[in-house]
């Protein structure tokens, strides 16, 4: 019987190390594998059997294959929806026919032909709010110029020029550009987002005063107009004062409203003057000019391209360098990664062991941020596996020596009998 023992024991051992070769092969297989979870395997030793007051061991047994989660390496990729979880959680995915949510690491997500962000296996990613569907054709409406912001330099070594503004409202611009020490140009944006150009007029009245006129082109506002050079000023005069320093006097200036643009198209707008700024201005005994000029109007933007930030948000850059959310990703985490249930195709599901999902955005609760352009590896060690290939030949081959001592053993065993 310890013959026979014997060699079930070693045969025992040898079928579990050749399925501790197949875990070890299966991971070098997924070497590769965008979000692969290597396999670890546990041996543990079988209760001995007692023979009077002997202990008589009965080999090994395979307890365990387990996934342990453990962060993989990354990889930068030109794909704005390929992304990578760095730290804890799950991208979410959902099985169109089945219906069933499944979880994942491997991030390699685009869009398919219904603007739905989708898997390699063409699972459906899962945002806060359901399925993720972008609407590619998505467009931000123009938005008017209501707040005008110039900082400028002004010449104090300047003299006041000889000519005269002109008397009306409309003067060909070389006309009111005589009467003016200096000129500089605000582009601004109506409701339907076209852009118009206003220019600044700047003249010297006094020490440290200064006078300004806003002109527009009088065809943009006339259709009647003649094409001619005129222009005309829109809104009142006003004045910018400085002090002996050379910085803007704001409570003894006067700005005024800009008005009076109702433009050939059909729109119409005011910039009032509380929303028409020149902080920061000086005036100096150097050539003037515009050092920065701000405003909020901005033409139609349509969809130019898609970004992903670190809390999983979808953002949709326009071309009129506006930005949007358009989806927001969902995560998922739970109180035992390593158990939970392995489908296949790097999916995982939940099992009574790892607990329910729990649910969350990317960067809170615990969980992991998001990088886009990036993909996590596979968390293969090769040198680790290449190890493992080796010891578990050497221990199959060992048994299987085992096995053949024992038959040795029987054989003379028998033959004495006999």
């Amino acid at each position: 019987m310890a013959i026979l023992g014997s060699m079930l024991v070693a045969s025992s051992a040898m079928e579990l190390f050749g399925n501790a070769m197949a875990v070890t092969g299966d991971n070098i297989a997924n070497l590769n594998t965008v979000g692969f979870r290597a396999s670890r395997f546990n041996f543990e030793d079988i209760l001995p059997t007692v023979l009077g007051e002997i202990e008589v061991g009965l080999g090994t047994n395979l307890v365990e294959v387990g996934r342990p989660f453990q962060q993989g390496a990354f990889e930068s990729t030109s794909g704005v929806t390929d992304l990578a979880i760095a730290g804890n959680g799950f991208f979410i995915v959902r099985d169109p026919l089945a219906g069933a949510l499944r979880y994942t690491r491997a991030g390699q997500f685009h869009l398919d032909a219904n603007n739905q962000l989708v898997n390699v296996g063409n699972q459906l990613v899962q945002g806060a709010a359901g399925d993720i569907t972008i609407n590619t054709t998505a467009t931000v409406p123009a938005q008017a110029t209501s707040t005008l912001a110039l900082q400028l330099t002004l010449d104090a070594a300047t003299a006041t020029p000889a000519a005269a503004l002109p008397a009306g409202p409309d003067a060909s611009l070389s006309s009111w550009l005589a009467a003016s020490n200096f000129s500089s140009l605000a582009t601004i944006y109506d409701s339907q987002g076209t852009t118009h150009d206003l220019t600044f007029l700047f003249r010297l009245n006094g020490p440290n005063t200064w006078e300004y006129r806003v002109l527009a082109a009088r065809r943009e506002l006339d259709a009647t107009a003649p094409t001619s050079s005129d222009w005309r000023q829109v809104g009142a005069p006003g004045t910018l004062v400085f002090t002996s320093a050379g910085q803007l006097d704001s409570a003894a200036s006067t700005i005024t409203d800009i008005n009076g643009l109702n433009w050939t198209n059909g729109a119409s707008q005011t910039i009032a003057a509380g929303s028409l700024g020149f902080s920061g201005s000086v005036q100096f005994a150097q050539p003037s000019a515009l050092l920065a000029m701000q405003q909020n109007g901005f033409a139609t933007g349509r969809l130019a391209r898609l970004s992903v930030d670190a809390q999983g948000n979808i953002n949709g850059q326009f071309s009129n360098g506006r930005s949007q959310i358009l989806a927001s990703l969902a995560m998922a985490n739970f109180n035992n990664v390593d158990d939970l249930e392995h489908l296949g195709s790097t999916l995982f599901a939940e099992s009574f062991e790892s607990g329910p999902a729990q649910v969350g955005t990317p960067g809170q609760n615990g969980l992991g941020s998001i990088v886009a352009g990036t993909l996590e590896l596979s968390t293969v060690d090769l040198a680790r596996e290449f190890v493992a290939l080796i010891t578990l030949q050497r221990a199959f081959q060992i048994n299987s020596q085992v096995v053949a001592t024992a038959d040795q053993m029987y054989s003379v065993a028998a033959e004495i009998k006999s």
